[in-house]
């Protein structure tokens, strides 16, 4: 997997990223990451660039970014079973996946739907501190994947990325 940071995200990581521009056997496993705060916690909304399929961790301190991997793919598997996914797609998807790399955004495209998922994520965790007098992340995540992306050829990122994890079996 390789994980497109913004400079925001890039300067709280441990380690520098890899200058080189990735190239993709299967997109599916490209994806962006950007750093914001809500209510004065740090979260990260990450994107695939394939499916648009998007997710936030919530509430990340500094100890977190020493293991970043384990908690994008904690957090990435525990979104696609709560999306849907059975755990046999995930787990071909993971096991290909070969572990995460670091390097610099590559497309503005995505990184204005990035800044765009990042103002509804405000909206809904505020919608959430109102109904639910916390922030919720994971309901504001089943909704983040029912928000409609035009240039997709399904209407909704969460199907989208379901219908790639089926193909990816397919295709093995």
């Amino acid at each position: 997997m390789i994980i497109q940071c913004t400079k925001k995200l890039a300067a709280e990581l441990q380690s520098p990223l890899t200058e080189l521009q990735p190239s993709f056997d299967k997109s599916i496993y490209g994806w962006h990451a950007h750093l914001f705060l809500y209510k004065r916690k740090k979260c990260m909304l990450i994107m695939n660039n394939e499916t648009r399929y998007n997710f936030i961790i919530y509430g990340l301190v500094k100890a977190d970014f020493k293991r970043l991997n384990a908690i994008i793919l904690e957090h990435l598997q525990d979104n696609l079973l709560r999306d849907g996914a059975n755990q046999a797609l995930i787990d071909t998807y993971l096991s290909a996946a070969e572990g995460i790399s670091y390097t610099p955004t590559s497309n503005r495209s995505i990184i204005s739907q990035v800044n765009e998922m990042i103002m509804v994520a405000g909206d809904e965790l505020d919608r959430n501190m109102n109904l639910f007098n916390e922030p919720k992340p994971e309901e504001a995540n089943r909704f983040f994947n029912r928000y409609v992306f035009h240039q997709l050829s399904k209407a909704y990122s969460g199907e989208k990325m379901l219908d790639a994890l089926e193909e990816l079996k397919v295709s093995k």
